[in-house]
């Protein structure tokens, strides 16, 4: 017996590791995501852009979905006026023209448009990659070692996750010796993926990006037929990155996505396997099967399996229910995906855990180990020993209760207010063992009747799973804003393990609380939603002026000074002879000139700044021109004065 018990210690410990360590699969392509991706891909086809219709056409031949006639000739037409000179548009054109019924393109400089990206100095991997697939749709013969070295180059040049996948895709049109060369590249490009959470892999670019790239790679592994060294997790992580986008909304990425999800259900080498739940994840009735699939990412049959059911274990309580149970495939499925399981043995209501995984003689299989899907338990539960009592609140218990069968309601409306309690008690069972059971929610709601008011309280258990309720309605007044009336009390219990939550209306109360008392509200925090007067505001009066004569005078009086400084002037006259003949007299005096009109300007138009800006101009000149000035000055004064000295001896 305690080996027994080690082993299942030892089995729990080990599944938990591996769910910890294993990425796995529990989604596919179903029916819904892929009827998403066919309407993007036929509102695709409303476009008039060639990269667009292309998408669009490709994604619907992918998915076996024929285009109507009609549609078919009008995006034929608008593929045939291509401009075979530029390269883009030329493959998309060719590819649309592919994927379209009975459209043919005639180029006739198809292949001179392909040899020119040969002659550019530096030509991308993108470019390679579309040259040579415009070639192989046209079925043109190209010099395929001249485009192997420069596809060299360019990865050489640029080894990002898009010139990367790009490149993967280009090496897969050229010839089995050249395409050898560049199968190395896998790893590189494997390498720059990011990992998130664990589950994901995913390339610097998004959806598109990856997508392509694990196109490529498997397509050139095909090809070769070499083993492109993927690890096992990161196929599945890859896989799971693409599967987490099925609900994309783009043409190109709905095309892409579809051409990469085939690609990985059906090559040579890595075929990820989704484990997902065929059937509902609730169980009310553990005597009825679990049906699972098992399936590749298109929802398709990997071919005859070996799926054991590991372990089944308790999310809350950890037991282990159910240990190495083999599923048997269903008779009627003839889809060969589905398997079905019983587990009688999860007898106790909540979230499970089940590990799962499978054998095959498909050596191409991953992803088939450290599987973790979740069910639940539903048990049906019942509400008894209910009683209700409304009592006055100064006593601690009620004297009597009044007793309510489930899904029955008092007959008569009890009446209280400020001064009662009311008490509610009630037992959650479990219907099949009537057992006391706790769940996650256990309230009760008072519901006006009037205003569909609800005021909201928990019920809470004791150590003997009884739940109580009381209420002091003094207490609580605030809550109930004490609206007083009549108020259905309504009993709530809820929880994720139970198949049907309850509502119950135990009883109709007629409270009555002491209305609000308004209080006063100051004027400055008041809030008026009424137009306010308009407010009319009444300049000062300007002061009464004097009489014009007094500011005539004034203006006179102070012109006076320069009036008498003229006069003089003119009296006495002004020594221009003792003036030096020199061009700085004039710069200084017309520099003061200016700068007194400078501020004449100032006081008419000029804003401060601008009036700093030009007299920083006109006062340099000015002050070097008068420093200049009084040093002539200065030595004509000196000569003067050695002048007169001489001639007094």
């Amino acid at each position: 017996m305690r080996m027994w018990y080690v082993s299942l210690i030892n089995l729990s410990l080990f599944l938990f590791a591996v769910d910890c360590a294993t990425p796995f699969l529990n989604a596919y392509l179903d029916e819904r995501s892929q009827k998403s991706l066919h309407a993007v891909l036929i509102s695709a086809l409303d476009s008039n852009e060639l990269s667009t219709i292309h998408h669009g056409a490709a994604g619907l031949k992918l998915a076996g979905i024929p285009i109507e006639a009609s549609k078919n000739k009008a995006l034929c037409s608008i593929v045939q006026k291509v401009n075979g000179e530029e390269l883009g548009q030329l493959y998309h054109a060719v590819s649309g023209a592919v994927a379209l019924k009975d459209c043919l393109l005639s180029i006739p400089n198809a292949k001179g448009t392909i040899e020119a990206v040969l002659k550019e100095d530096s030509p991308t991997s993108q470019n390679i990659f579309l040259a040579l697939s415009v070639a192989d749709k046209l079925k043109l013969k190209v010099n395929y070692k001249s485009f192997a070295e420069a596809l060299t180059a360019a990865l050489v040049k640029d080894d990002g996750a898009s010139s990367l996948s790009h490149g993967l895709n280009a090496a897969a049109l050229l010839d089995n010796t050249n395409a050898g060369k560049f199968f190395i590249r896998v790893e590189d490009l494997v390498g720059q993926a990011e990992e998130v959470d664990g589950k994901y892999l995913h390339l610097e670019g998004g959806l598109s990006i990856t997508a392509f790239g694990v196109y490529g790679i498997y397509n050139l592994a095909d090809k070769l037929d070499k083993s492109p060294g993927v690890k096992s997790d990161e196929a599945v992580k890859l896989a799971n990155y693409l599967l987490s986008h099925r609900n994309v909304q783009s043409g190109r990425d709905a095309y892409l996505l579809l051409l990469t999800l085939k690609k990985l259900a059906n090559n040579h080498f890595q075929i990820p396997v989704v484990f997902s739940l065929a059937s509902s994840a609730s169980l009310l009735d553990t005597d009825k099967p679990l049906v699972i699939r098992v399936s590749n990412v298109l929802g398709e049959s990997v071919g005859p399996l070996s799926v054991i059911l590991d372990a089944v274990t308790h999310l809350i309580s950890k037991e282990i229910v159910t240990v190495r149970q083999q599923l048997k495939a269903v008779a009627s499925d003839k889809t060969n995906t589905l398997y079905e399981v019983y587990v009688k043995n999860a007898k106790q209501r909540g979230f499970y855990n089940l590990a799962l995984s499978a054998g095959s003689q498909d050596k191409r299989l991953v992803g088939t180990n450290g599987v973790s899907l979740m069910m639940r338990v539903l048990v049906k539960v019942c509400v008894e020993d209910v009683t209700v009592a409304v009592f006055d609140r100064e006593f601690l218990k009620p004297s009597s209760y009044i007793s309510v069968k489930e899904s029955s309601k008092i007959g008569k409306i009890l009446e209280t207010d400020l001064h009662n309690k009311m008490e509610i008690r009630f037992k959650v069972k479990e219907a099949k063992t009537n057992e006391a059971i706790l769940v996650h929610q256990a309230f009760v709601a008072f519901v006006h009747s009037n205003t569909r008011q609800e005021i909201i309280f928990v019920a809470t258990p004791d150590h003997n799973n009884n739940y109580v309720f009381d209420v002091d309605f003094e207490k609580v007044a605030k809550d109930f804003e004490r609206l007083s009336g009549r108020y259905a009390v309504r009993l709530v219990v809820g929880d994720s393990a139970i198949s049907h939550p309850l509502d119950w209306n135990l009883v109709d109360i007629n409270l009555k609380l002491p209305a609000v008392v308004a209080s006063k509200i100051k004027k400055s925090e008041r809030v008026v939603y009424e137009k306010t007067p308009e407010i009319k505001h009444m300049f000062r009066e300007p002061e009464k002026r004097p009489p014009r004569i007094v500011s005539t005078i004034f203006v006179f009086l102070s012109a006076f000074p320069l009036l008498i400084v003229l006069v003089l002037w003119l009296r006495i006259g002004i020594n221009f002879g003792n003036l030096p003949a020199s061009p700085f007299i004039l710069l200084f005096h017309g520099g003061l000139i200016g700068i007194f009109g400078l501020y004449f300007i100032f006081w008419l138009q000029l804003t401060m700044f601008e009036t700093l800006k030009y007299l920083s101009v006109i006062g340099t000149i000015t002050f070097i021109s008068g420093n200049r000035l009084l040093r002539i000055l200065a030595a004509r004064r000196k000569i003067m004065k050695i002048r007169s000295i001489i001639l007094d001896f």
